[in-house]
């Protein structure tokens, strides 16, 4: 009965050691994967919208005049209050 009970315990130390392994193989993996040098792959230029302020990715932005804007309504309104300013 003891040897029974001895295998027992020796095939459950066996199996959380071979999990153990596969957990650890797995994670080395992973941070293999990620970058190392802490730097960001796809860094992407931020501008602020002219009208609001809003701080938004470039490629996400509403370019109009050479300038940025967050939506096109945006854009609209400062077309809008630059055609009703007058000109000195």
């Amino acid at each position: 009965m003891s040897r029974i009970i001895f295998i027992l315990v020796l095939l459950v130390v066996g199996y959380l050691l071979l999990k153990s392994w596969q957990r650890r193989k797995q994670l080395n993996n992973q941070r293999r994967d990620e970058p190392s040098s802490g730097k960001i792959k796809n860094q992407q230029h931020i501008v602020s919208c002219q009208q609001c302020g809003l701080h938004i990715p470039e490629n996400e932005a509403v370019q109009h005049g050479g300038k940025f804007f967050c939506s096109l309504d945006h854009a609209q309104q400062a077309q809008l209050t630059n055609r009703s300013t007058p000109k000195r």
